[in-house]
């Protein structure tokens, strides 16, 4: 069997045959046209009334997006967008496209412009510094920490979100609710509510069990962040939710609460599969970019993948890694890549990113993690993982020790164990 799984912008093949080969693979249908889905969900929304009805008299609109690693189609979901908003009444200079970077840094007009695609010219664009100075409190988050957020969240007679929902490795669920908070949040609210991925009531710190992917109720993260939408919430939310290889396969609008809480049973139903058995091989992509340009991206299909192999198993992670790491804050981790004392430093001062590093040695301590990519072979030694240059090497190894082994291939989109 030949499988090819997205590398960057292109396709990598790799030659499986003489392995039994058993696919993890997603139920869900192809993408299908995504600003038809999108100007569907619109005009008959959930619940509440169709976006032309809800815009009418509202005098300024702020759409907020996602960025650049967070793929919604935004070329074709946007245009659907402001269509309506046009028929309501609403003059371009008054609609804004806010880009939710949460954490991640501001990459300027130009790749911006390849983001949202082609937009009438007088519709601003503007990316959220989450350290930015013009931050407006909303309420706050907990006790003695406020929440602060964009203004263009909050000074707007009407507010859209547009996010995919999809798995997530800590916090429940991405899209709906994490479009508000941490999309346009403060930055250091943001690391509070990170941190929480770490119980420190005990004597030695460990990561709470309830922060996983899949876990909603329970999950201190994901039940912060839905407070902390709920202090500004979306007029009217659209969720989407990816096809089996990319693209938008469901759109669905309204209260933010119903059409999240709609896409993630549709992302139940499409991207979780029973868990029969662990693998003591694998296969598996990042879903190419921008998914795998970076190593804190690519993680999260590595983190899918981990949960299929038994401990001590093998795994070919393919991932371009073109843009390194994704953030100089891991540089002091990947010094001293060792779990414990990372999590006894994260445990004294939270660093979003450390804990990325963390949960990236973990896996590397408990499996062969057999990496192609272009990062630095020296890094990724440094963290544990085995630099591959040529995959169809290992694979011929494969065949040599374990002779019709079942290998398990995650290439067609990350799928989870069914969540109880």
């Amino acid at each position: 069997m030949i499988v090819k799984l997205p590398f960057a912008r292109d396709r990598l093949a790799l030659d499986l045959r003489g392995l039994r080969v058993r696919a993890l693979t997603p139920s869900a249908p192809p993408g299908r046209d995504a600003g038809e889905l999108v100007s569907a969900a619109l005009d008959q929304p959930l619940a509440g009334p169709a976006l032309v009805d809800m815009a009418r008299g509202r005098g300024s609109v702020t759409v907020i997006a996602p960025d650049a690693t967070r793929k919604a189609s935004l070329p074709e979901v946007l245009p659907a967008v402001i269509k309506r908003l046009q028929r309501a009444g609403i003059d371009e200079g008054a609609i804004t496209v806010l880009i939710a970077n949460g954490t991640h840094p501001v990459v300027g007009p130009e790749a911006i412009s390849s983001l949202v695609g082609p937009l009438p010219g007088s519709i601003p664009v503007i990316e959220h510094d989450s350290r930015g100075s013009d931050l407006v409190c909303i309420g706050d988050l907990r006790e003695e920490l406020p929440l602060r957020v964009h203004p263009s969240a909050t000074e707007c007679g009407l507010l859209i979100t547009v996010g995919t929902v999809r798995h997530h490795y800590f916090a429940g669920f991405g899209g709906g609710p994490k479009m508000v908070f941490p999309g346009v949040g403060g930055y250091e609210e943001i690391q509070a509510n990170h941190s929480l991925v770490l119980d420190l009531s005990g004597e030695h710190a460990v990561r709470d069990p309830g922060c996983e992917p899949g876990v909603l109720v329970g999950n201190p993260i994901a039940e912060e962040i839905r407070r902390a939408a709920s202090l500004r919430p979306p007029d009217i939310a659209i969720c989407l939710v990816e096809g089996r290889e990319g693209g938008v396969a469901w759109a669905g609008a309204g209260p933010w609460e119903i059409a999240f809480e709609t896409a993630v049973e549709r992302v139940r139903m499409w991207f979780e599969v029973p868990l029969t058995g662990e693998f003591d091989l694998m296969v598996a992509g990042s879903g190419g970019n921008p998914t795998d340009a970076t190593l804190i991206q690519a993680h999260k299909g590595l983190d899918a993948a981990c949960r299929f192999l038994k401990p001590g198993g093998e795994i070919l992670l393919v991932a371009s890694l073109d843009e390194g790491l994704g953030s100089d804050e891991m540089a002091p981790f990947v010094d001293d890549p060792n779990p414990e004392s990372i999590l006894a430093r994260l445990s004294t001062g939270w660093v979003q990113y450390g804990h990325t590093t963390l949960r990236i040695v973990e896996k590397t301590s408990r499996h062969r993690i057999h990496l192609h990519s272009n990062i630095s072979p020296e890094v990724a030694t440094r963290l544990g993982f085995e630099p591959v240059d040529d995959p169809a090497v290992l694979l011929n190894e494969w065949r040599e020790r374990h002779p019709g082994a079942q290998v398990g291939v995650m290439a067609a989109g990350a799928v989870y164990p069914r969540t109880p």
